[in-house]
């Protein structure tokens, strides 16, 4: 409260939102925003492991039970490398989620730099058709009067303004 007035401070909702899927969430130090990715290429590596080691052992099965000794010995093969595919797992999703987050703040930033620069040569064209406008106003007033015979005390555009065009 400030001077009786409840005032909210989104700014630490977002923060805390924020900081919430960037935590950590296993002693693998896997970020809880890139979970999904991890556990996609971690089930994909060990997929494809045992599909390796299956073709290894390419024995021919004749019956159910061979299946099941050729399948364990080949998920025997893949586990005993699980270490390994969790570990490459985490480095490749932390890897590729950092080139990623680079690759966005850098083209942000470019972004935001080209659209200052058009923002700012659409100003000064806009102000210079601005400014070309009030001057032939003001002459077109000055040779009205002029053909009228009368008086014309006003003061030129520019006369007591800013550089911004805004008076003193």
């Amino acid at each position: 409260m400030v001077d009786g007035v409840k005032v909210e401070d989104n700014t630490y909702q977002w923060s805390v939102q924020d900081s919430r899927e960037d935590e950590q969430v296993s002693i693998w130090a896997v970020r809880r925003k890139l979970l999904e990715a991890y556990f996609v290429l971690f089930s994909l590596l060990f997929t494809a492991l045992t599909g390796v080691a299956l073709w290894l052992e390419s024995t021919p099965v004749s019956n159910s039970r061979q299946l099941t000794e050729v399948l364990t010995a080949a998920m025997g093969f893949a586990s005993a490398r699980v270490l390994w595919l969790a570990s490459f797992s985490i480095i490749s999703v932390e890897v590729g989620n950092v080139i990623a987050e680079y690759l966005i703040v850098d083209r942000y930033k470019r972004g935001k730099k080209v659209g200052i620069e058009e923002g700012k040569k659409a100003g000064i064209k806009e102000g210079k058709a601005g400014e070309r406008s009030r001057w032939q106003t003001w002459y077109e007033r000055m040779q009205a009067a002029q053909r009228e015979g009368r008086a014309f005390d006003e003061p030129p555009p520019g006369d007591g303004e800013q550089e911004n065009g805004l008076p003193d």
